[in-house]
């Protein structure tokens, strides 16, 4: 049996490209191609990378996430040798790559987990703090079975005398059963409809995505969740319930794309601790609290306009 804490990610295929946010045909999707980068090149070849999204509205110009990215940051080739070394050399790149960004009011990014301290950043006048993600590494079914809280297993047990597991292939399906959800409930919906569309159907075309539903006797959806993944990870992207029907439902559809992770040999990422919902909801699968960094430079009055963002920003969980 793997001890679950034991995990070691298996190596990047591409360290420029650490995530499947980072690749190129997902940032054409969610920018519309309105998007660049900064490089650093050693002896001819590219040894860092940082994108950037810089747009300007009322005279203000800003780079923050793209519509649906839960994570970028710079990324740095590592060549090896001790660990100090190593250090170093990717704080030396980060930082140029840094200085190399055009002038704005606003830079923000939500690093990814290759990126463990935020030093380079704090000595090019970012602000930086910490959000947290919950981690399942991969390890057999029993092991990922008994690593959750007896709670958790009593709801997915009941889930799964009711309801029936099954995968939804048309993008559309579960667009209009995510946004009916959200309109029930009174929530805006802020998923462009064509963008999320794409984003989806680009997953489900090369094979790194898939949408898990749960149906009840009557073959009616009442809940699905959509998973993203690369090479290392595997993330909790969206999901949806019928007002009203099984609260299990979310849980036994985790557990189901928890499971296919293992089986790839991935970590199931569930993507963020935004609240004490989601701190409950998801800590009962049994993981491991992993940091991510957000990184923030801005001006006062890049500052204002930042602060009016977040306060607008609906919860995404559990919809």
């Amino acid at each position: 049996m793997q001890n679950i804490q034991e995990y070691v990610p298996r190596p990047v295929v591409d360290a420029l490209i650490p995530t499947i946010f980072h690749e190129p045909w997902w940032l054409d999707i969610v920018t519309g191609g309105d998007y660049s980068a900064v490089e650093i090149s050693d002896n001819g070849k590219v040894v860092g990378r940082l994108y950037y999204f810089l747009h300007n509205r009322g005279g203000l110009k800003y780079s923050i996430m793209p519509p649906m990215t839960h994570f970028l940051g710079p990324t740095v080739i590592d060549d090896g040798g001790h660990s100090s070394t190593r250090f170093l050399r990717r704080a030396h790149i980060t930082r140029e790559l840094i200085q190399l960004l055009p002038p704005a009011s606003i830079y923000q990014y939500k690093c990814h987990r290759d990126i463990t301290d935020a030093i380079a950043f704090q000595q090019e006048k970012f602000d930086t703090a910490v959000q947290f993600t919950y981690e399942i590494h991969p390890a057999d079914e029993d092991a990922l079975w008994k690593n959750m809280r007896s709670e958790k297993r009593k709801k997915i047990r009941s889930a799964q005398k009711e309801l029936t597991v099954s995968d939804i292939h048309d993008p559309i399906e579960f667009w209009r059963f995510y946004d009916g959800n959200l309109q029930q409930k009174g929530i805006k919906n802020r998923c462009e409809q064509n963008m999320c569309y794409r984003m989806i159907e680009g997953c489900l075309s090369r094979n790194r995505g898939r949408i898990y539903s749960a149906l009840d006797k009557n073959n009616n959806i009442v809940a699905a969740i959509f998973c993203v993944w690369d090479e290392i990870s595997s993330f909790y992207f969206m999901s949806s319930r019928v007002l009203g029907k099984h609260q299990g439902a979310i849980s036994l559809l985790a557990w189901e794309a928890m499971k296919d992770a293992a089986q790839r040999g991935l970590i199931f990422d569930f993507d963020g601790l935004h609240n004490s919902q989601a701190v409950l909801f998801f800590t009962e699968f049994g993981g491991v609290i992993s940091p991510r960094f957000i990184v923030t430079r801005q001006t006062f009055l890049g500052h204002v306009a930042l602060t009016i963002k977040n306060m607008n920003r609906e919860n995404r969980y559990f919809y």
